[in-house]
């Protein structure tokens, strides 16, 4: 038994639905999928998108997040001999 199908024995004996997409070490431009039923891989497979969105909508970070100075190399020397000075 291949870990994939040990994998949707495991999911089908818990779950009535499952989606599995896997990607071989071997075969890295493909992918292997199953599903325990095609009309409610749709909506799984929607809803994991709408949150992997979310998900990634909060690492982006917009332009005008950060305001940007300009800092001369002199102005980090002081900045570090002022922190680790006794």
């Amino acid at each position: 038994m291949t870990p994939l199908e040990h994998a949707q024995a495991l999911l089908g004996e818990h779950y009535r639905n499952y989606v599995i997409i896997v990607q071989p070490d071997d075969a890295r431009h493909s992918f292997e999928f199953v599903n325990s039923d095609p009309f409610a891989t749709m909506g799984l497979l929607n809803e994991a998108c709408k949150y992997h969105d979310a998900v990634m909508n909060t690492y982006q970070n917009p332009e005008d997040a950060f305001e940007w100075s300009d800092v001369s190399d002199d102005d980090d020397d002081d900045y570090f001999e002022e922190d680790f000075e006794e």
